[in-house]
């Protein structure tokens, strides 16, 4: 008995050394960070800035990988069926993470029970926009537009169930429009489609609206934030314009497999941690439009579970379905 005692003693103590000695050497090769959208979206965009200033800091590099599909379910899964030792990330957002209500009794995953998370490193707001072309100068010019000939026109949302889709179906909902929203496979089919003019109206993220309405491509009729923003002081908040029940902020985060040793993850939230603090990544961040936050694993759970009631019940509101 003494002899299997120590037996299991040593290997106990050898499997801690081995965890903290891979602690240690974290990383020794390039990290795959998969963004479950195509690139060109919000998604990607705040993927990639967090994946530069990790792969700057720590100098071993952060590779973007997309695998987009399902609104983000594919991607994600594809974490999972990875190797659970720090080297596959999961850029998350609330479009697949939070609102995985939708999918109920769909999903090989859980949310919660199989990631572990690293921090949550950025939130996004919304605008409510329309083609440059577009008669609609403000909510209620786009308001009145719909309702005088209800069923022809239409939005466009870049994937089923994200914030986007949510945010215009709650604005929908709260001004009683005729409108049919169409489904894009993310924001690179959408955008060409929203030019042009075949395409109404849609929310688009703050660093797209930023970008193309600059280029004379859309117009912002409303932001969906607390308050207006400097690069567009003249566009009124949702709430400003009367919608207040259709604002909706998104978050980004880092997710791994949940079996990952516990000294690699603490690893990979020291990183993503000093990227996120970084003036480099601020500075960024606030220059697309976004919100740089840092919220550490403990608190970014909590978060994550405290909003999913919420985002079941506008998704039950709405009527939204797979």
């Amino acid at each position: 008995m003494k002899v299997r005692a120590l037996k299991l003693i040593v290997a106990t103590v050898a499997a801690v050394l081995a965890g903290s000695a891979a602690a240690q050497s974290f990383p020794n090769k390039p990290i795959r960070a998969i963004v479950p959208y195509p690139p060109g979206g919000i998604v990607d965009i705040m993927g990639r800035t967090i994946a530069e200033r990790v792969s700057a800091q720590s100098g071993n590099q952060v590779i973007i990988e997309n695998r987009g599909g399902a609104n983000g379910m594919i991607g994600t899964e594809a974490v999972l069926t990875s190797p659970a030792d720090g080297y596959t990330w999961l850029i998350a957002s609330a479009s697949h993470i939070s609102n995985a209500s939708i999918y109920k009794g769909q999903l090989r995953w859980d949310p919660i029970a199989d990631f572990m998370p690293v921090g949550m490193f950025g939130k996004s707001y919304n605008f409510l926009v329309v083609p440059a072309s577009s008669p609609a100068k403000t909510v209620a010019d786009l308001v009145k537009l719909v309702k005088a000939e209800p069923g022809k026109h239409n939005f466009g949302n870049p994937g089923n169930g994200t914030p986007p889709h949510i945010a215009f179906e709650l604005f929908k909902h709260a001004a009683g429009l005729d409108i049919q929203g169409i489904g894009y496979k993310g924001y690179a089919p959408l955008l060409p489609d929203l030019f042009a003019g075949r395409l109404s109206a849609s929310m688009l993220a703050a660093a797209l609206t930023i970008t193309h309405a600059k280029a004379g491509s859309i117009r912002p009729l409303a932001v969906l934030n607390d308050d207006r923003i400097k690069e567009f002081p003249d566009v009124p908040t949702l709430a400003q314009a009367g919608y207040a029940e259709a604002q909706l902020i998104s978050w980004f985060g880092v997710l791994i497999h949940r079996k990952t040793p516990p000294d690699v993850a603490k690893r990979i939230t020291e990183l993503a941690e000093a990227a996120a603090k970084s003036p480099e990544m601020r500075e960024r961040m606030e220059k697309t439009g976004n919100l740089p936050v840092w919220m550490g694993p403990a608190q970014f759970e909590a978060h994550m579970k405290a909003e999913m009631p919420n985002w079941e019940r506008i998704v039950k509101t709405v009527g939204i379905k797979p």
